[in-house]
Order: structure tokens, then C-alpha cells, then sequence
């Protein structure tokens, strides 16, 4: 079980851990393992959503990119998250000796707000920034994010943070209100489109 695992953990041996349960995953955090919270339904349909709306933009676009849902992010040797989506560029080729993980630097993270909003909003923030991710997106579905760290108050919404001078620009969209995305511009989404998750 968990308990036996020794850590601290490199980046490499978070990816070849294996604990005996599948329906567990975890973030690497300081080497140490960080239990992700358990998605509710509504979580996932967005993820879904999202997922496939990314890949219809770039397909139809013909942009060689990929969509990766909770795959490891290289952070540090021992820090890795798991974005709930991530947009990377297509590796080049498909070799049997490539590292499993993302370690290039994604073109743009989403993460779908759930119990850990805080580490979305402040560690994962900070992590995606010093990494040099250009688009990051917080979809707080819930309208759980308390009113003293947002702009617009409490409620339902879509918080983009877009890299500019290395630094993230913070700006929220809340119902009723377009969701502008600088790596697909032609993109026209709601948040009421992503909240309700329906293609």
C-alpha cells in the first residue's frame, strides 16, 4: 500500500509508482505524494467537453497539438501535477524509448475547480507560471472560490490567467459572458456552454 512507498520521490519514479490501486492518482508535491480529490460527474463532463472542443479547434485548424487529460507534468525532479486538460505540441514521432509524461512545456493547462481549489488557484498558479505556460485556465463550476480571491465576487465562473512579461494577467468571465482564448482565437465559448458541458 502507499504507506510502504518510500519518499521522497524523483519525477521518474512518481511515474513508474505503482501502489496496488488504480482508481487513486496523485500529484507530486516536495517529492512527497498528494492525493487527488475523487471528480464528481459535473467535473468530468466539462473535462470531456473541453477535451473535445480543443481537439475539434486544432484539428479543423490542422495545428499539430495534442490534448492530454491528467497525464504527469514535468514541474521540477520531484514535483508533478496532473492538469485536469492540457494542450501540448505533438511530439515529432512516436518512439518506443520516449519518457512517459508531459515534459515539454504545455501550450495551455486547464484545471476544473474541486475540493482543492486553493492549490489550483495559488501553488498550481504559481507552478504553471514559472514554467512558462502561456494560457491557464481555473473553471470554478461550483462558484466555490470565496469572494476574497476573485475580482468579480463569488459565483459560477471561467478565471484566465494569461502569461504576458512572465508574469500571469488574471481576468474572470462569469455566466452569460464569452471566454476569449488566445490559443484559439476563433473559438466563441460561453461559460454557460462550458458549465452546461454539452456539445
Amino acid at each position: 500500500m502507499i504507506q510502504a512507498i518510500p519518499q521522497p520521490l524523483t519525477f521518474d519514479e512518481f511515474i513508474d509508482l505503482d501502489d496496488g490501486n488504480e482508481l487513486l492518482e496523485y500529484e507530486l508535491v516536495d517529492g512527497r505524494l498528494v492525493l487527488m480529490p475523487e471528480p464528481d460527474d459535473w467535473h468530468e463532463e466539462i473535462l470531456e467537453f473541453l477535451s473535445f472542443i480543443f481537439e475539434l479547434q486544432y484539428r479543423r485548424s490542422r495545428l499539430n497539438y495534442s490534448v492530454r487529460k491528467r497525464n504527469a507534468l514535468l514541474l521540477e525532479n520531484r514535483r508533478g501535477r496532473r492538469p485536469d486538460i492540457a494542450v501540448i505540441e505533438r511530439p515529432p514521432t512516436r518512439r518506443e524509448d520516449r519518457q512517459p509524461g508531459i515534459r515539454t512545456t504545455p501550450l495551455m493547462i486547464v484545471e476544473i475547480a474541486s475540493g482543492n481549489w486553493s492549490s489550483d488557484l495559488v501553488e498550481k498558479q504559481e507552478e504553471y507560471e514559472a514554467l512558462g505556460v502561456p494560457v491557464y485556465w481555473i473553471v470554478d463550476y461550483r462558484g466555490q472560490i470565496p469572494a476574497k480571491y476573485c475580482q468579480r465576487g463569488k459565483g459560477k465562473k471561467v478565471i484566465v490567467l494569461t502569461l504576458e512579461h512572465g508574469v500571469y494577467q488574471k481576468a474572470e468571465y462569469g455566466e452569460g459572458e464569452r471566454v476569449p482564448c488566445t490559443l484559439f482565437p476563433e473559438l466563441r465559448l460561453t461559460v454557460d456552454q462550458i458549465l452546461a458541458a454539452e456539445e
